[in-house]
């Protein structure tokens, strides 16, 4: 697992299961890059709870490599249920699939 920040998702607002998600810039690279996790905190909560939104490649096997995830700019599709890195030359795209509570 590689963590790294995403200043340009910083922010960014979107809805998951009925509530109300707000990212705060930190993302983690797992499984040789298949998959991303977006920390995020629910920014209408007096506790603010927070949790990992997990999103998914979508094709398989090309992804973002661990070990060198410099070099990249993040983008989340209107509704957030996507991801888009471009880095290099190359672009993947990722799913969102799963939120796990910390």
């Amino acid at each position: 697992m590689v963590e790294m920040e995403a200043p340009e998702l910083d922010g960014t607002q979107l809805r998951y299961n009925d509530d109300s998600w707000e990212l705060v810039g930190t993302l983690e690279v797992k499984q040789n890059g298949r998959l991303i996790q977006a920390k995020a905190r629910q920014p209408d909560r007096v506790r603010g709870a927070t949790g990992w939104l997990t999103y998914v490649l979508e094709t398989p096997p090309a992804s973002i490599n661990p070990g060198n995830p410099t070099d990249i700019t993040c983008e989340l599709t209107e509704d957030g249920h996507g991801l888009t890195i471009t880095r290099n030359q190359a672009t993947d795209r990722y799913n969102l699939e799963k939120l796990q509570y910390e």
